[in-house]
């Protein structure tokens, strides 16, 4: 009797409120297929829009932490998606843009950190779970982007509808109002098991703002926006003539605090023609695409030196140097699956001794991936360039981590929170424990990143660098021409009157002579 009462109790009160005039949120679905029916996506299976003005930013390559994303210019880029087969093939082409991030050149970001020379097509496509990329003629596997891929079909104007009306996807709609734009009903549904994705529609039924985050091994949950303007009726089916898109957050939108942080655009595109149910959309799965695995981490150790290791095996190399009491360990790159397996060589290498600095080079994604695991498992101090301070505090402490928890986030040791974790470095640092000795020095002069940070062992006469210089091939010719940072590179080694005798890159898989390099030099013009 009692729960019947408080039934009908629930049922009077919703009776009174909706008399009083309170308003009451819509039914999802209904929001959806209105916006649906608006957009003309009732019959609508595939789709193909391109666009030839627009940007492509190298999200975590910023010149700086508080710098922008560096983006190169859109020549051509078209779309195709099956969204019934799963599928979609994205086929653009880079030139070498200006370096500014941002909607029509907008941002502040330097030039970009890998120039292109001419123009650069890339074609990726994915099906299902199988993604997989086109060199000319050649098929390119890829793996462990299917997933990521997967869920970028769904992060379109019309694809969010249809995930949020798909079977599991849970949608709830909540009222809110945008500054200065009124209100949106802003859908939130479940798609792929695990992405939690909101589609934001306005009051003319239009999709205008796509929100979700991606697990990625630097910043955790990274967030991803897609602000959908300009629609335009195309045969009937409306479509957005304006993309913007984010990855990560802006520390400083509002131009008050410090900027930790400050890359935040990443795509920008102006369509220009889009046609409906295209034939053809459907993709066909190479068998060598089903048949790849995301391969194990690759270790593949060379010593160097007495006391030091090549520890490479991958395309980022790590370099291990023994001192009387303990390890230091230059650069982690990648993720943390790398970094454990590279901590697992050095300590079979160096056995009973342990890793206490880790010498991180600079902040680049793919160089900075790895480092949360060394302060987690081995309690290290990381040696950085004082400029870059704030931005690895922040990598190590802030941030959510749901979708993929690294083991700092599941077990967060208490120096990391006190802030006992790092060594600064100004222009120069020397570690020593009394007879092993290595000299820590800020690259000057260098466009590539601000604060990149290269050693050096006296004794060796060994120079370890990332970004600077890439050897050749092995049995492949020398090149005769020099990039701008392999030349910023010598005329530091210069300028500090080191005596090398052999680089370790972290690029290039094997260590390299310094007399062939001074070859390079010689033969390359100064300008």
């Amino acid at each position: 009797m009692t729960s019947r009462l408080w039934i009908l109790f629930v049922v009077v009160l919703l009776a009174l409120l909706g008399g009083l005039g309170v308003a009451q949120e819509p039914d999802a679905r209904t929001v959806l297929q209105a916006a649906v029916k608006a957009m003309g996506g009732e019959n609508l299976k595939s789709i193909e829009y391109s666009g030839s003005t627009g940007y492509l930013a190298a999200v975590g390559q910023n010149y700086s932490p508080a710098n922008d994303w560096p983006a190169n210019q859109l020549t051509s880029y078209t779309r195709t998606i099956d969204y019934e087969g799963r599928s979609s093939k994205v086929d653009l082409t880079l030139k070498q843009g200006t370096g500014q991030g941002g909607p029509a050149g907008g941002g502040n970001a330097p030039l970009i950190t890998t120039p292109i020379v001419g123009e650069q097509r890339q074609i990726s496509m994915v099906s299902g779970n199988y993604a997989w990329n086109m060199q000319g003629t050649m098929v390119v596997p890829a793996p462990a982007d299917g997933e990521q891929r997967q869920l970028e079909i769904w992060l379109t104007p019309h694809g969010c509808l249809k995930a949020a009306l798909a079977p599991g996807a849970n949608p709830i709609v909540i009222t809110r109002n945008e500054q200065g734009k009124g209100q949106i009903r802003a859908v939130s549904f479940m798609t792929l098991g695990k992405y939690r994705v909101q589609c934001g529609i306005n009051d003319k039924n239009l999709v205008e703002r796509i929100q979700t985050y991606f697990p990625n091994p630097v910043v955790g949950d990274l967030y991803y926006e897609l602000v959908l303007t300009n629609y335009k009726d195309f045969g009937g089916v409306m479509f957005p003539t304006t993309f913007h898109q984010h990855h990560d957050l802006d520390d400083d939108l509002e131009g008050e605090g410090v900027n930790v942080s400050g890359g935040h655009n990443s795509f920008g595109l102006t369509v220009s023609s889009v046609q409906v149910n295209v034939s053809g959309a459907t993709l066909t799965v190479p068998d060598t695409v089903r048949q790849a695995t995301v391969p194990p981490v690759r270790v593949e150790s060379l010593k160097a030196a007495d006391g030091v290791w090549y520890v490479g095996g991958g395309t980022h190399a790590s370099v291990a140097v023994e001192f009387r009491d303990f390890i230091t360990v230059i650069e982690a790159p990648l993720n943390e699956d790398r970094s454990l397996a590279v901590i697992a060589e050095v300590k079979k290498l160096i056995p009973n001794k342990p890793i206490r600095y880790l010498v991180s080079t600079h902040h680049h994604w793919d160089h900075l991936g790895g480092v949360r695991a060394y302060v987690q498992q081995e309690g290290v101090t990381i040696v950085l360039q004082e400029n870059n301070h704030a931005y690895y505090a922040e990598v190590l402490t802030v941030k959510p981590w749901t979708l993929k928890p690294d083991r700092l986030a599941l077990a967060p040791p208490e120096e990391v929170a006190e802030g006992y974790t790092f060594e600064k470095v100004g222009q120069k640092y020397v570690l020593t424990d009394g007879t092993k000795v290595m000299e820590i020095y800020n690259v000057q002069g260098l466009a590539h990143a601000q604060g990149m940070l290269m050693a050096y062992l006296p004794k060796e006469k060994i120079v370890v660098e990332a970004d600077l210089f890439t050897p050749p091939a092995p049995n492949a010719p020398l090149p005769t021409t020099l990039s701008a940072a392999s030349r910023t590179f010598y005329n530091n080694v210069q300028r500090l009157k080191l005596d090398v005798s052999t680089i370790a890159p972290v690029h290039g898989g094997r260590v390299f002579p310094w007399a062939d390099f001074l070859k390079i030099v010689s033969s390359s013009p100064t300008n």
